[in-house]
């Protein structure tokens, strides 16, 4: 995996593209602060099992239903970005338009896998909302955290129809501004990049 960038502009492919990631990057936050409040219980837990002998009784149940919603919620933000760890042994061999067009082939093949998840994760959910199925400990209902996944899968194809979109428009137009997909920056692009960033958390710290 390496660090990447995405390029925009004024056309109407880059407006969907940011259109959508304006949405992906606050699925992103929320799984962020999901993962704050998981802190937050797990200290309250272990605060009221050591010093108290009352536990949190609703930990485990939502730990568990957490768990999802943390891995699920940032996946089309992390699919935009590039950051999803890949093999590329063979990518990085390729130029041009041979590299944008294994992309797009990729991409396409990826639209068919994640729909196909997406409607077994919509039956999966409407299973469980018909059979009400609920924790153990708490019977906090279940299918609104099994709905998250659905429909994050059902964003991350509408990602994947936008990169794929952007691949065959590289295709055929050829240029050397490739919008709406990650781009993967050189060693010295990724060196610049790290030393602003150190450079303005050191500002910051003044």
């Amino acid at each position: 995996m390496s660090a990447s960038h995405v390029l925009t502009d004024d056309s109407f492919l880059s407006r969907c593209d940011q259109w959508l990631h304006r949405w992906e990057a606050r699925l992103n936050l929320t799984a962020g602060i999901i993962v704050l409040l998981i802190v937050v219980f797990s200290v309250i837990n272990i605060i009221g099992r050591g010093f108290f002998n009352k536990p949190f009784n609703a930990y485990f149940d939502l730990m568990g239903q957490s768990v999802p919603m943390i891995a699920f919620l940032g996946i089309s933000y992390c699919q935009r970005v590039g950051g999803h760890i890949r093999m590329d042994l063979l990518l990085i061999r390729l130029k041009g338009r041979t590299l944008w067009l294994f992309e797009f082939i990729s991409s396409l093949f990826s639209v068919f896998i994640i729909a196909t998840l997406t409607y077994g994760a919509y039956l999966h959910t409407s299973r469980s909302f018909i059979l009400g199925d609920s924790t153990e400990d708490i019977n906090l209902t279940i299918w609104p955290f099994k709905a998250v996944i659905a429909v994050m899968f059902a964003v991350l194809v509408l990602r994947l129809i936008i990169q794929s979109w952007a691949y065959l428009r590289i295709i055929i137009v050829n240029d050397n501004r490739p919008i709406a997909i990650p781009v993967p920056l050189d060693i010295e692009a990724q060196a610049l990049q790290e030393s602003e960033q150190v450079q303005g958390f050191e500002e910051e710290a003044r």
